[in-house]
């Protein structure tokens, strides 16, 4: 099997991507020498990080916003309802009831806004910590070099791959180190 850049042929590109095509047999020998480069430093890595994750993906203060928010949202819908009773209960001047129920609604629309604005970064961040694990938790497993790729190894570790010229590649693993291998420090058999 080739692999080649997505936009090696694309229609419009007036000059072609140059990153030469990879078998998948140099692909598999290229990530066996990077991810061995990763092991030699586990304890190191594993040290770090055990340090750093929670630094890296601490939701408290984005917790403890969400509370105030969801809270606000509460308070605001309790004030639009009293709102809508008092108007029902008795005539009230139809310009001041609809600038209460404006501004009440905008107030509402951008706790909510900011609400799911936390809510995608605490999901975010709980990706990272996920991501994270599960390349500590391979690293773990290996006790020595790996000299078999595994698919299981390479889908649970890397992130993706970027191929430059002279077949050098640099592969991103799942926690965020980068890892650089040049064509003359892998072979296939």
């Amino acid at each position: 099997m080739i692999w080649r850049c997505n936009d090696k042929y694309k229609r419009g590109n007036s000059v072609p991507c140059t990153t030469p095509h990879l078998t998948e047999d140099e692909i598999k020998s290229a990530f066996l020498t990077a991810f061995n480069l990763v092991l030699e430093n586990r304890s190191e890595i594993m040290e770090a990080y055990r340090e750093v994750i929670e630094a890296l993906t601490d939701t408290s203060d984005l917790d403890l916003e969400r509370e105030q928010l969801q809270n606000e949202c509460e308070v605001v819908m309790e004030l639009i309802r009293k709102l809508i009773d008092e108007n029902a209960a008795r005539a009230m001047d139809q310009a001041i009831y609809q600038s209460k129920y404006s501004a009440y609604c905008e107030r509402y629309e951008r706790a909510n806004a900011r609400l799911a604005q936390i809510n995608a970064r605490c999901l975010e961040y709980t990706a990272k910590r996920v991501k994270i694990q599960m390349f500590m938790e391979q690293l773990k497993s290996k006790e020595e070099l790996v000299t078999d790729f595994d698919e299981e190894l390479w889908y649970s570790t890397v992130d993706y791959v970027t191929v430059h010229r002279k077949k050098k590649m640099v592969f991103t693993f799942r926690d965020g180190r980068q890892v650089e291998i040049p064509a003359e420090m892998w072979t296939v058999a």
